[in-house]
């Protein structure tokens, strides 16, 4: 698919159970535009040492020209691991990491290492791209996350956008409180990840909640 256009919309809120938002998204701002185009949400692990810092560094790697995910989230992983060599008190930091690239065809990659997740709404039915990595049995432990391993596995796949589709990236603290068809839905229905967020908290969520909606046009 030649000359797609896109609209995004972004946000972040720190849950109402949490002292601090330890996620962190990209870009920083909603817009549109044409591709060559990039976003990612990132979970700063709960409950450990400055996860916060984690995901902004993970997502500061997404600045770079490299269109390779699998390089940049490598790149990120490696950086954590340096900050915590230099920074004995952060030991233990990590994050999740779900980025997406899409390039002027609407060819979308996705590089993703932990349980943030990518959907698409495509063809009216709602697909999660991405696999939790999470311990089995165990929805609260990743069995891997960026700052946890200099030798990291990261899942990536290509999936070919349309017009019409809609790529949504969240959070766990997002999509535990909604089911698939309710999201389905929403995406039909247009919503933007700033009026999903706020219905998210409404529920007051657990967890800090991260969204970017991307959605698919050609011009």
């Amino acid at each position: 698919m030649n000359n797609i256009r896109l609209v995004w919309s972004i946000r972040t809120e720190c849950g109402p159970n949490r002292v601090k938002n330890e996620d962190s998204v990209f870009p920083i701002k909603s817009g549109n535009g044409n591709p060559p185009f990039k976003a990612a949400v990132c979970d700063g692990l709960g409950g450990h040492v400055k996860g916060d810092v984690a995901s902004k560094i993970a997502v500061s790697n997404m600045q770079g020209s490299s269109s390779d995910l699998v390089e940049t989230i490598a790149a990120a992983n490696s950086e954590i691991l340096e900050y915590q060599e230099n920074n004995k008190e952060s030991i233990g930091m990590g994050t999740t990491m779900t980025a997406v690239t899409i390039d002027q065809n609407g060819l979308m990659g996705i590089g993703h290492v932990g349980d943030t997740r990518c959907y698409v709404l495509s063809d009216r039915k709602l697909i999660q791209l991405t696999q939790d990595h999470n311990v089995p049995g165990f929805q609260n432990i990743l069995e891997k996350a960026l700052g946890s391993s200099e030798k990291l596995e990261i899942e990536y796949q290509d999936f070919q956008l349309k017009n019409g589709d809609v790529v949504l990236l969240c959070s766990d603290g997002l999509y535990n409180e909604f089911s698939d068809e309710y999201l389905k839905k929403k995406l039909q229905e247009g919503i933007s990840a700033d009026t999903l967020i706020g219905e998210a908290l409404i529920q007051k969520p657990k967890d800090n909640v991260s969204a970017v909606v991307i959605n698919i046009f050609s011009k």
